[in-house]
């Protein structure tokens, strides 16, 4: 473990730390043992959903670059890079593995792979930052802030063709199938953490917690924390006390989606022993 892994590491401690320290940690515990497993179930095959989709919207930013790859083979480099960045965040992260497969494997420049795989980054947070800007027109505390969040919604669509032009460079078309699938991506996400909003019996809330766990979102990839443990938390701790929520259902949320996404990204763990991403040059078209 290098020092920045370090740092992350007590990073992640202390915000967990000062969370736990604002809450009623026996409210907590009575959270976690009201959970109905039914809904994490739902909110698990709709997180597995949101990622099988990311796969593929990758898959389609690599083939502006003339770079195919089999269904298979796609999800597994997809998997196995969640599995990196969740183990690795201070050294070689998931996105640097696979710029360096794909550089192996298809002889594309660095600079070219970079520039692809960081778009399919920013086209997430956009979408993101598009939805979390829809439920906030529908949420009275935010009433006031109405035209300021509309207008920032009706910029980030041109914004977002301008980066896409600058780092990616292929048609409209293909931009416009890319951001409707980072939409779907962040859609089946937040169709998934209504499954942990469901299973810890809060239906009544779930629009200002649906809100906050998109912001957490952009939150956590931040790279200050170990697999954003601690942020998410802080996040849906802060975003509680401005919404008037539950504090101790919202850190529950966050940790319990935590959990899921690390038990995902776990999976990816089998494919590190795989010598099949390392052949993925001989099926080049």
């Amino acid at each position: 473990m290098n020092w920045k892994t370090a740092l992350k590491a007590c990073l992640s401690a202390l915000i967990l730390y000062l969370v736990i320290r604002s809450i009623d940690t026996r409210h907590l515990l009575e959270v976690f043992r009201r959970v109905n497993p039914v809904w994490l179930a739902w909110a698990a095959g709709w997180f597995v959903f949101s990622k099988i989709l990311g796969a593929f919207r990758y898959n389609d930013l690599l083939k502006t670059d003339h770079i195919r790859l089999k269904d298979r083979q796609q999800l597994q480099l997809y998997w196995l890079g969640m599995y990196y960045n969740l183990l690795l965040p201070g050294g070689i992260s998931g996105d640097g593995y696979k710029i360096k497969v794909l550089m192996d494997a298809f002889k594309r420049p660095f600079r070219r792979l970079f520039s692809i795989t960081l778009y399919d980054r920013i086209s997430g947070v956009i979408a993101l930052a598009q939805l979390a800007l829809l439920l906030a027109l529908a949420i009275a505390q935010l009433q006031a802030w109405t035209g300021l969040l509309a207008g920032v919604f009706v910029f980030s669509i041109p914004a977002s063709k301008i980066l896409f032009d600058r780092m990616v460079g292929a048609g409209s078309r293909i931009w416009a199938h890319t951001s409707l699938q980072s939409l779907g991506v962040q859609l089946t996400q937040s169709i998934a953490i209504l499954g942990i909003i469901f299973a810890l019996r809060q239906p009544e809330q779930w629009l200002g917690y649906s809100l906050v766990f998109l912001v957490s979102s952009v939150v956590a990839m931040l790279p200050f924390t170990i697999g954003g443990a601690g942020a998410r938390e802080l996040t849906f701790l802060w975003g509680a006390r401005i919404l008037d929520l539950n504090a101790e259902h919202a850190v529950g949320i966050a940790f319990i989606f935590y959990l899921v996404s690390t038990a995902v990204a776990l999976y990816g763990m089998r494919y590190s022993f795989s010598q099949i991403i390392p052949s993925i040059g001989n099926h080049t078209s």
